[in-house]
């Protein structure tokens, strides 16, 4: 048991009281991280144990965790982008911890605070120098350099034997806690979102932390073991990151596919086919228009009309080659680009018009239509659209069924 310090306590208990009304401003995080740092400050003043520093050990997690909130980061912040901050935080901590903290006591609390202090400050800096600086961030910023300052000292006085259980250093915590806190009570910038890194410093902090880890394996540098602990965590970090990323790319790649694709027929819509369209150097286009399809809808209803666009749209997919699309571009009317010579494409019209020669099954009812098709060869023009359009439509009037056109 030591004598308690009660101008402490109290100074204590007003940092815990300021902290839970900014609450509303701040979430619950920061609360947290003073509650916890508080219950250990109050427990090392009644008795010293090593269980007195477990709230110590919760502070920074929680802490850590209040930042993007204690700077105002846009809650629309990608994911990535908070991600990609914590790399280059993990990496910097880890190169500055193997510089500045070589020489310390190598026991696991003597190592564990500075570099939990150093990834704090780095976070710190890079959530100030990329948003404008107010009073708030002011603030809070100072409340960190503090707290982390006196850390620091504390450090040294112990490795030296100089530190006293009641000294004025103490209020150092308090203070630089107490302009955290103090900092929310300022209104901020919150309509701003936290922009994206360049590759080029995540690569970095990547690397260095692979780096230091393939030192610490082969005993080189003298690089102390305690920085596997931060290398370790930038690379987890950096390896959530990837997975993320693609996973937002998998599902970016699996949307764009969907918006390209007839939801009725599985086959590519009007948006593929244009697409592809702009890409076709040669072959032939075939514009196709269901005749009579508008009396099912109406004599049958809509479900066994679409039943029926899906037989049709299987018949014509049997019955196109390989490198062929074949597309839906709405209603009952589809479109087929081919590679083949203007006369094969004459062909495939023919093959396409005599898969709808023999009757549908739908719905136990046998339904006979039949298929106008415009065949059009692509001679570079840009009205190839429009003129197969002008072809299909001479065919459903003349009633031949295909009608060609070469030029």
């Amino acid at each position: 048991m030591v004598a308690m310090d009660l101008p402490y306590v109290v100074a204590c208990a007003a940092l815990l009281l300021i902290s839970y009304f900014a609450k509303h401003r701040n979430g619950t995080l920061f609360l947290s991280a003073i509650s916890a740092w508080i219950t250990s400050a109050i427990c090392s003043q009644v008795f010293i144990s090593n269980w007195s520093s477990v709230g110590y050990l919760m502070f920074y997690p929680l802490i850590f965790g209040a930042i993007p909130k204690l700077f105002e980061i846009s809650q629309e912040t990608q994911m990535v982008h908070l991600i990609d901050g914590s790399v280059i935080t993990l990496g910097s901590s880890t190169v500055i911890s193997a510089i500045a903290l070589r020489h310390l006591p190598t026991d696991f609390m003597h190592i564990f605070y500075p570099i939990c202090d150093l990834i704090l400050l780095i976070a710190v800096m890079i959530s100030v120098s990329r948003r404008p600086i107010n009073l708030r961030s002011l603030l809070i910023a100072t409340g960190f350099i503090i707290f982390a300052s006196t850390d620091f000292l504390f450090l040294w006085l112990i490795a030296n034997n100089n530190y006293q259980i009641n000294s004025l250093m103490n209020y150092g915590w308090i203070f630089g806690l107490l302009l955290m806190a103090v900092g929310q009570y300022f209104r901020g910038i919150r309509s701003e979102e936290f922009p994206p890194f360049s590759t080029f410093y995540f690569g970095l902090s990547v690397l260095a932390s692979a780096t230091m880890l393939a030192a610490i394996a082969l005993h080189k540098f003298q690089i102390p073991n305690f920085i596997i602990v931060p290398a370790l965590a930038t690379l987890l970090a950096s390896f959530i990151r990837m997975a993320i990323a693609l996973k937002v790319s998998e599902k970016m790649v699996s949307e764009e596919s969907l918006a390209k694709i007839d939801d009725l027929t599985g086959l590519p819509n009007r948006r593929r086919f244009i697409s592809e369209l702009e890409r076709y150097l040669n072959g032939s286009i075939l514009l196709m228009d269901l005749d009579s399809f508008k009396p099912v809808n109406d004599q049958y209803g809509h479900e066994a009309g679409d039943e029926l666009l899906r037989m049709v749209s299987n018949r014509f997919r049997k019955a196109i080659p390989d490198d062929a699309l074949l597309a839906r571009l709405g209603g009952d009317e589809f479109a087929v680009l081919v590679h083949e010579d203007y006369e094969s494409a004459l062909e495939l019209a023919m093959a396409l018009r005599a898969t709808c020669s023999y009757p549908f099954t739908v719905a136990g009812k046998q339904i006979q239509i039949d298929v106008s098709i415009g065949c059009v060869a692509n001679d570079g023009r840009s009205d190839l659209m429009s003129r197969a359009d002008t072809a299909m439509y001479q065919a459903k009037r003349t009633g031949v069924g295909v009608w060609a056109s070469g030029t």
